[in-house]
């Protein structure tokens, strides 16, 4: 059902787009909300089904907005790449281990007392998607709070990469959980990664953020693995 929800917020979203409704920032989710009868949270899922496709990006304490045609055009480069090339997610691995690191050090260094409390809710919703069977709410969040991080960094140069990736991470995210089993041992050890990786940077540890980002992909380059191979 939520997940029914989460696909209609964010077809009727969009449909307004496309008419003209709403053009630069989308007003408050809230008042997005009430207009279209759904809770906060399927508000939040529609909103991050669109922002993996490109059409919009959330900005740390400034809202969520609508992309111009070139980032939207960014986001479908990706996905094109990723379709040419059938070898594309062990490249992202290589990727997301420097971004990550790189990442969550300067996040535990530069975060302020904003990102803190953006980072803390991404992580609940992590490890709340993760404790249930709800696969695209695992994905919306496991990227969300990744993202969260990199916003954290400040270093405009991150967000903007994380920004443009994120059709790709959703996809790679999709593929690195499949057959995920709620309460099952690969789930609790996504939680506690997630919680350490959080922890660490909440700390202003960067070398211990960045032992636990090393560790977290690590762990999701071998369950990459294991499922492609199974395949």
């Amino acid at each position: 059902m939520s997940e029914r929800r989460s696909d209609r917020i964010a077809q009727q979203l969009e449909a307004a787009i496309l008419e003209g409704e709403f053009s630069g920032r989308l007003p408050p989710e809230r008042e997005l909300a009430q207009r279209y009868g759904v809770s906060r949270q399927s508000l939040r899922e529609g909103i991050g089904l669109l922002e993996a496709r490109g059409l919009l990006s959330r900005r740390q304490g400034a809202g969520t907005y609508i992309n111009d045609a070139g980032d939207q055009r960014m986001a479908e480069i990706w996905s094109e790449m990723a379709q040419r090339h059938p070898q594309l997610q062990e490249s992202l691995i290589e990727f997301r281990v420097m971004m990550e690191c790189r990442t969550a050090e300067l996040a535990a260094q530069r975060h302020t007392a904003a990102d803190r409390d953006a980072l803390i809710r991404a992580e609940a919703a992590v490890d709340a998607a993760y404790r249930g069977g709800d696969r695209k709410a695992q994905i919306a969040s496991d990227v969300g709070f990744h993202r969260a991080i990199a916003d954290a960094a400040h270093n405009p140069v991150f967000s903007y990469l994380t920004g443009s990736l994120l059709k790709l991470l959703h996809d790679h995210v999709q593929l690195s959980i499949a057959g995920l089993a709620p309460q099952s041992e690969t789930a609790a050890a996504l939680r506690t990664q997630h919680r350490a990786l959080l922890e660490a940077i909440l700390s202003r540890d960067p070398a211990a953020a960045q032992a636990c980002a090393a560790t977290h992909m690590e762990f999701v380059r071998v369950r990459l693995n294991d499922r492609l191979a199974a395949h």
